[in-house]
Parts: C-alpha cells; structure tokens; sequence
C-alpha cells in the first residue's frame, strides 16, 4: 500500500495540526485538581462526530473519585468515540490530564509557542498533544477515502497522572475497553515497552508534642523523632534498589542495565513556626515496585521498617497510609500490534529493526489496569514526544513540529495497512 498521498496530506495539514495544538494546550486539565475535562471535550468532541464516530460521556461515580485522597474538582468525564464497521477491534488511548505547572518556565505552558521547530506546552509531550496528531491523521483519511481496517474505539480519559482510579480503569471494568490497545503515551524513540513498575505513594506522619522552644523538655519534637524513622528507611532504599527485575531497561546515563525498584523519600513537611516544637512531620515515600515484586510485600516492609524506628524514638505515635497508584505490568513486543508499531515507525522516521530497543519503564501507567481487568498483553505504545528531550513533567516540556507530524502517519499507517502488513 502506498502512503505517499496520505503522508503529503499530513504535511499540508501542518497548520490546522498547530491549531488544534495550541487549542488543546490553552485549556489547564492539570490534576490536581483536575478541572476542565468538560472544556477540552466540547472542543474535540465535534470533530469526533464530524469524522463519523459515535460518542459517548461516561461520568466517574462520586463514591469511585472518593478513593483518590487527593484535592479533586469538578467532574472526571471520559469521552469514548467509535466507529464501527464489522471489523477487528482496536482500542486507541490517550488522557487528558496533565501534571501541575512547576518553576522555571520559559515559555508560556498553556501558550503553545514554536520555537525554532520545537512547540512548548503542558501536555504536549505527555499527553493531550496526541489527540490533536489523532484528530489530523483521521483527518486526512476522511479526506484521502481511506479506510481503517479495524473498528476504531479511541478513548479519553480522566486522571492517568494520579491513578488509584484513573478515568480507563472504570471503561476497562465497565467493558468500554478491548484488546489490542493503541496507546499514544509513547514517543517517536525506537523503543518497545516490556513493561513497567507500578507506584505507591505512603505518607508517614510522625507525632510529638507542642511546647515553647525555650522550654523544649516539655515537648516531644516529631522532626527530630522522625530520624530514625528515617535512618531505617534509608536502610530499606538500599536493599530495595540493589533488587532487578528481568526486564531489560534502555540505555542512559546512570541507568542499570535492568529494571529496578525505586524507593524515593520526596516530600517533607513539619513545624509551624521556629520557636514552636513542632507536633508532627510528615514524609511522602514513593515507592515504583518491579513486576516480580507484589505490593503486599512492598508495603509490608515499609511497615516493619516504620516500626523498627519508631522502636527506637522518643515520638508518641507513627501513621502509616498507602495510596496504590497503580500496579505493575508486563506487555509483549512481539505482539502483532507492536510488530506493525515497528513497521510504522521504519516507514515514517528510516529505523531499521536493528534499532529497536526492547525496555521495561520506570514509569507507571493506567495501561496496567487494562492488562489486570482484561489479563492481556497486547499493546502498542508511541506517541509524539522523545525521551531525552521533551522534559515530560519538567519546565518547558515541548516536542519537535515535525514528530508530531511523525505521529499523525504512524497513525495513518496503523489505522489502514493490511492486517498481514506486518
């Protein structure tokens, strides 16, 4: 099949592609607290209907966002848009949130600006960049008369970058969601996913005892009771990351050669005012566990460590709270679907097989919930972004012009090849 027309077409829409870009960044979908899942459906919700899919909203129960214990607003709407023609399923996946806005910008994050063929935005390296590359490749096949050769089910969804209940967990359980999956939480790396850790967030709250700090023996200091909490935390991040999964993990500076488990102490809090002793202090550990490992036993000796310290400080009492973002996951690079992945990418960007890189992820995503409800492994994962350059989750996350452009004829392709092209 020759794509030459369809990837001109793609080319030509370079201009319509950087409106629906600019459009989808302008709206803030940060999370939290999550708002505007709305504002971002009734703009591309039309151009769904426009290109012949039925669309559905589906709502997150309240009692369901309940069991984020995290500061949300407003409601989690998830779109579903399908368009059926008697012909083999395909899932097609992207979120709509983003992670918040941090310092050190220089360019406006909701502003979409280009810069020396690089555009800037939040969102649009992970993810909602995609859904304009997704709208402009279906797009060009309306326009070209291309048809797919699968039954098309794309799905947006609500709250990926928190998990515990993330908006494609509920369509997975509630039969929205069938295997393969096309997810566009990627990049235009020659990269094979195997995989990826899963998360858990645990908020240890040490208390103590208020009094005057000039008087300090009349209290109980909860941030220097908290230290050999914390030694024996240590202790355990030592013996966690000395730990490999059988995955492979891609090359990178200081990176092993496998997988590995992370054990990272990030947020810090305690103390209200300095001649306060302060009462309590708190610790954020997030913990991305290997898919050998189970979260019971992570979070079992997280617990034993807790107490181990507390057995040796002077603090009244210790709470242990766990917020399983998401579980971990294995997914095949051998599967068809990621064999035409492969085939896409050779076509669009000149790879030869022998640069694909077969790697787990450090990372953790709500692809592990559809692998857990559905108990498969079929997924192929590419989107508009690289590795070592769109600072995903950093200031000034961008993408090159031209990898979006890339996106939308891998889509193209993977859309409408013959099934046995690959």
């Amino acid at each position: 099949m020759d794509f030459t027309n369809a990837f001109a077409a793609v080319d030509a829409q370079e201009d319509r592609l950087i409106e629906r870009l600019r459009a989808i960044i302008a709206i803030d979908n940060c999370v939290p607290p999550g708002l505007n899942y709305d504002t971002l459906l009734d703009l591309v919700e039309p151009e769904f209907q426009r290109l012949g899919f039925e669309t559905t909203r589906v709502v997150i129960p309240p009692e369901k966002v309940a069991l984020i214990p995290l500061p949300l607003e407003g409601e989690r709407i998830n779109l579903v848009a399908r368009l059926n023609n008697g012909k083999p399923p395909l899932t097609v996946y992207a979120h709509m949130d983003t992670v918040p806005i941090e310092e050190g910008w220089t360019y406006d994050p909701f502003g979409a600006e280009i810069v020396d063929g690089r555009i800037y935005g939040r969102g649009i390296a992970d993810m909602k960049g995609t859904i304009a590359t997704l709208l402009t490749a279906l797009d060009v096949m309306q326009q070209q008369g291309i048809e797919p050769v699968w039954d098309l089910n794309v799905v947006l969804c609500t709250d990926e970058e928190i998990g515990v209940y993330p908006g494609l967990y509920h369509l997975a359980l509630e039969g929205y969601v069938t295997a393969p999956v096309l997810c566009m939480e990627g990049g235009q790396d020659p990269l094979l996913r195997l995989g990826s850790n899963g998360a858990v967030d645990v908020t240890i709250t040490v208390h103590g005892r208020s009094c005057h700090s000039g008087a300090n023996y009349l209290g109980i200091n909860a941030i220097e009771e908290m230290i050999p909490i914390l030694n024996e935390l240590m202790t355990l991040k030592h013996e966690v990351e000395s730990r490999r999964s059988e995955l492979p993990l891609a090359p990178a500076p200081g990176a092993p050669s496998n997988l590995r488990p992370m054990f990272n102490l990030d947020i810090v809090g305690g103390g209200v005012k300095s001649n306060i002793v302060p009462a309590t202090a708190s610790l954020v550990v997030n913990r991305r566990y290997i898919p050998e490992e189970k979260y019971e036993d992570v979070a079992a000796e997280i617990r034993e460590a807790v107490d181990r310290g507390l057995e040796k400080s002077q603090a009244l009492s210790v709470d242990v709270s766990f917020m399983h973002a998401y579980p971990s996951y294995y997914q095949s690079p051998d599967s068809p679907g990621a064999k035409r992945l492969v085939e896409a990418l050779k076509l669009v960007q000149g790879y030869k097989d022998e640069d694909f890189i077969r790697s787990g992820s450090g990372g953790s995503t709500d692809m592990a919930y559809v692998a857990q409800v559905l108990g498969t492994d079929q997924f192929a994962t590419v989107g508009n972004g690289r590795q070592k350059e769109s600072k995903a989750h950093g200031s000034d996350e961008s993408i090159r012009l031209s990898d979006a452009r890339a996106h939308a004829k891998e889509l193209v392709y993977f859309f409408t090849a013959p099934l046995d092209a690959s």
